[in-house]
């Protein structure tokens, strides 16, 4: 299993950029256009930052290597961050969106079917969930997104949990299903925009 690093103010956002300008294709747009400024990224990766500096401070990133090739965010309902941290990030996340923008994405993510992770909410059940997964691009393509999806696998083993994440690339979907998880649900939140819901049982 990979370890849990720590990262500096540059490594957050040099990783919230990685995944900001993703390239889609021209079948997707994804969730991008929906933040505020698009075309222009600024407040999706200050958006995603606020993301990385929470897990960052409560440790739940883990790391290919001490070169950082890429890292995954993880989260675990057996064991979740403490409240204030939750206060924390919500704070951070709405503060770089703006609040009625923040709210407005919020209720964008919950539109259409449910998601996996509220159904796995609403029915109590306990997993293990990737939040975030980012490879710098110079390392992409290298296989480095394995050994971080595999870690997550690990880290629900232990505690015989089901691994989830949700992704808006049917790209990422595809390597996601490639390592070993299972699709189980596609959600339409607009047109050309789609949120992929998978899981890995245990």
């Amino acid at each position: 299993m990979l370890k849990k690093v720590k990262l500096t103010e540059a490594e957050m956002k040099e990783f919230a950029e990685v995944f900001a300008y993703y390239d889609y294709g021209d079948e997707e747009i994804g969730m991008v256009p929906y933040y505020p400024g698009y075309p222009d990224r600024t407040s999706l990766i200050n958006y995603l930052v606020a993301m990385i500096k929470t897990a960052d401070e409560y440790g739940g990133i883990y790391a290919t290597s001490d070169k950082k090739e890429g890292i995954i965010i993880l989260t675990d309902t057996t064991h979740p961050y403490p409240g204030i941290a939750m206060i924390k990030m919500m704070w951070r996340m709405a503060r770089a969106l703006g609040f009625k923008n923040f709210s407005n994405i919020i209720k964008k993510f919950q539109a259409g079917v449910a998601s996996l992770e509220k159904t796995y909410r609403d029915s109590n059940r306990q997993f293990v969930q990737i939040e975030l997964l980012a490879v710098k691009k110079e390392y992409q393509g290298k296989g480095f997104m394995r050994p971080l999806v595999e870690t997550a696998f690990e880290v629900a083993k232990n505690g015989n949990l089901p691994v989830i994440v949700s992704t808006d690339a049917e790209l990422k979907k595809d390597k996601y299903e490639h390592i070993g998880m299972q699709h189980v649900n596609t959600r339409t939140l607009g047109e050309k925009s789609f949120m992929y819901d998978l899981v890995r049982e245990i």
